[in-house]
């Protein structure tokens, strides 16, 4: 089933059941709730997978001290000796990057 169809597949209400039972309750159970008949899965349990930014998952990599930057390693040819060596080196990002790197890689 692709992520779009369980976007539409809603929980429908069953037919025994008064709907104002249902409404004044404060609880619903999952036996008042049908699933769908084409579903797999119980709606009510899927999580979203939250989507990693693909220019950070190139460019940062999770350290035990946080998120550490690597440097440009290919088609560096017309730069001088000092930038290559410096662009050779890892870097830490700072408390500002990070946290903008938290949102971009939530599972790094």
């Amino acid at each position: 089933m692709s992520f779009i169809s369980k976007l539409f597949i809603r929980p429908k209400i069953s037919t025994s059941i008064p709907f104002n039972s249902i409404a004044n309750s404060s609880k619903i159970t999952s036996t008042n709730l049908l699933i769908s008949k084409f579903s797999t899965s119980n709606s009510l349990l899927i999580k979203q997978k939250l989507k990693s930014h693909s220019g950070c998952k190139k460019r940062f990599f999770p350290n035990a001290n946080g998120l550490a930057q690597t440097g440009k390693s290919h088609l560096n040819t017309a730069f001088s000796t000092s930038r290559i060596n410096r662009l050779a080196k890892q870097v830490y990002v700072t408390k500002t990057q990070g946290r903008k790197l938290k949102k971009m890689l939530p599972y790094a």
